[in-house]
């Protein structure tokens, strides 16, 4: 990914942010940087933002600060693609500069009106967020048009300092906007917002209110239609672990139901983790051209040590997804381009598992491995990924738990955690097994892994900081065996 040429145009802001980068690329170590997933090119990246079609390409803007690897005062960073695997650099769109975003340019979303792209975002001044707007006539370059909602539209019981991430869309003739928030109890919320021009927005209702968060605010909503239903997607703070799910202190959920926006109002029929995890935040969506929905989301945790960031950087995204709904459940699948890029196809049928099993040139860690184990009477059964010496990560069946288990422990590098998290080091999810098959769709891209159970019935991301690039197979404590397995390089 290099940088754009055409950085010009923008606020001082943005320029001085641009000039940074093209100065500073070279001293971003190239150790753990991915190959087909998106970074910051400098610097650290969180929330996507934005995340659109306009001017006949795909736009993922980002929360961005390019001056060091750490979280700051947020900028606005851009990437356009044609195919969601290989990303342009553009100009920084957004800098903290003004009056009423001094303090940072926080997460938001874009909609197209007029032939012009809007962004919506939240400004922060002091302790102060409020919802401000930007425009551009190019897709590139963007004018700042000030705040549009104020913390005077909030309802009484809520706080001005927690206000933020808006969701822009229409149905009908109005546009409508979610936004989180937080009460003076602590409640998380979900606020919503209408207006016919995009300027003007009048308060509709609160469509969630909850104590379910033990630290406030459910940050990044967004809305999809699936299947008939509404999707809500949200990330609670201090969301409270269910058993195996909820386990990261800030987690991703959502939400099936019907949203009424007339009255405000959102009828939940079910609700769920959408990825089992460790490192998975801040999901958005669009709609493709030809009618797919396709999630994008933060492959990174809060409250966590940064590895990367003795290199010059921190943060990614996670490789697209395809959402569906099958029987209320949210499915997610790799992103279809992806399949482009594949090279050095091998491939192995009805194979007999034993305690260690590796198979000639299935290996590497920029790689798609897709493969379907029969469980036999295996009491665990599944794979060891980025294997050098006595390091590596495994993603297994284990019987006796009836879960897939992701465990990095033994990676080689310790990722410290916040208190309130159990670890961060080994996280589980239960799927379907009922027939005793289990087919794992597994990508890997030099420190990041990303799991797909049973075509997507569940997923389970996570970073993985290791110089190994061996793949072993195992069953343990009985017989198991491979029903199919599919190996591919990914090169982009």
């Amino acid at each position: 990914m290099k940088a754009n040429s055409n950085m010009a145009g923008g606020s001082y802001g943005t320029k001085i942010a641009d000039l940074y980068i093209v100065h500073n690329l070279a001293a971003v170590n190239g150790i753990s940087r991915h190959t087909y997933h998106v970074m910051p090119p400098v610097g650290w990246m969180n929330d996507p933002n934005g995340f659109g079609e306009a001017f006949g390409k795909y736009h993922l803007f980002y929360q961005f600060y390019p001056y060091g690897p750490s979280w700051d005062s947020m900028h606005w960073g851009h990437y356009t693609t044609e195919d969601f695997v290989k990303w342009k650099l553009e100009p920084t769109a957004l800098a903290p500069d003004g009056k009423e975003d001094g303090d940072g340019c926080f997460s938001g979303s874009s909609i197209v009106k007029d032939g012009k792209l809007y962004l919506f975002y939240t400004s922060v001044s002091a302790d102060r967020q409020t919802q401000s707007l930007a425009v551009s006539e190019d897709g590139v370059h963007f004018e700042k048009l000030g705040v549009v909602i104020t913390g005077d539209k909030l309802p009484k019981d809520c706080l001005k300092t927690d206000f933020r991430d808006p969701k822009v869309f229409r149905r009908g003739e109005s546009y409508y906007l979610l936004a989180g928030a937080r009460s003076e109890r602590n409640e998380g919320m979900l606020l919503l917002y209408r207006s016919n021009d995009l300027m003007n927005w009048g308060f509709v209702g609160a469509v969630r209110r909850d104590d379910r968060t033990t630290r406030g605010i459910y940050e990044c909503p967004d809305l999809v239609e699936l299947g008939g239903e509404d999707v809500l997607f949200m990330s609670p703070q201090g969301y409270k672990t269910e058993d195996w799910r909820y386990e990261n202190v800030q987690s991703s959920i959502y939400t099936v139901g019907k949203l009424d926006v007339g009255k405000g109002t959102f009828e939940m029929l079910s609700e769920d983790e959408i990825d089992g995890g460790f490192d998975f935040y801040a999901p958005q969506t669009l709609k493709t051209r030809d009618g797919r929905t396709v999630m994008i989301a933060w492959m990174q945790m809060w409250e966590r040590s940064f590895p990367t960031a003795k290199h010059g950087w921190v943060g990614a995204m996670i490789l697209p997804r395809e959402l569906s709904l099958k029987g209320g459940k949210l499915f997610q699948r790799p992103i279809r381009e992806i399949e482009r890029y594949r090279w050095n196809h091998v491939c192995f049928r009805d194979v007999t598992l034993g305690t260690q099993n590796e198979f000639a040139k299935v290996n590497g860690n920029k790689i798609e491995l897709c493969f379907t184990l029969d469980l036999g009477t295996a009491e665990r059964v599944g794979v060891k990924l980025y294997r050098k010496d006595e390091h590596d990560a495994r993603i297994y069946y284990d019987r006796k738990k009836d879960r897939v288990v992701f465990d990095r422990s033994r990676m080689g590098i310790e990722i410290t955690h916040d208190a309130e998290e159990k670890d961060a080091s080994v996280r589980s999810v239960k799927v379907d097994t009922s027939e005793n098959l289990l087919k794992m769709h597994i990508f890997l891209d030099v420190s990041s892994c990303e799991v797909f159970l049973n075509d997507g019935e569940r997923t389970m991301t996570g970073n993985v900081y290791s110089e190994g690039d061996g793949i072993t197979f195992f069953a343990e404590g009985g017989s198991a065996k491979i029903v199919s397995l599919d190996k591919y390089d990914i090169v982009v």
